[in-house]
């Protein structure tokens, strides 16, 4: 209960605000990031494994100018948004080296037990969101 008010409490300041800046509260909005992917960024499909308590993490990934990941790979399913910047990948996929690279405004589903790095190779830091 208390978290319901809580809630009401914050919507009602936030349109308190709004009527007091003289500005009309923007209408709801929803930017559908990636929708239904069912392959991977390298066209792997890709499934969610079995878990009897699964669990999922977010977090905000930034590198900053020059900065890089380190080879590493995801043995589960994992979203990324870039929210700023632009990040260069590499993949090795069976002793081939596949490089892509993604911009602010890209989604994507990451390669599956694929070791890679990301490179920030910008005078700028890189902030990703990723869901795993």
């Amino acid at each position: 209960m208390k978290m319901k008010l809580g809630i009401v409490v914050v919507v009602g300041i936030m349109l308190a605000l709004g009527a007091c800046s003289g500005e009309d509260l923007p209408p709801v909005s929803s930017t559908v990031l990636l929708d239904k992917a069912d392959t991977t960024v390298l066209g792997d499909e890709f499934s969610y494994p079995g878990a009897e308590n699964p669990e999922i993490t977010s977090s905000i990934v930034r590198l900053e100018a020059g900065a890089e990941t380190g080879w590493h790979l995801h043995e589960a399913p994992m979203y990324a948004y870039i929210l700023d910047g632009t990040l260069e990948a590499t993949y090795d996929v069976d002793g081939a080296m596949v490089t892509k690279t993604y911009h602010e405004g890209d989604a994507i589903m990451e390669g599956l037990d694929i070791p890679h790095m990301g490179k920030n190779l910008t005078n700028r830091p890189v902030s990703i969101l990723v869901v795993n």
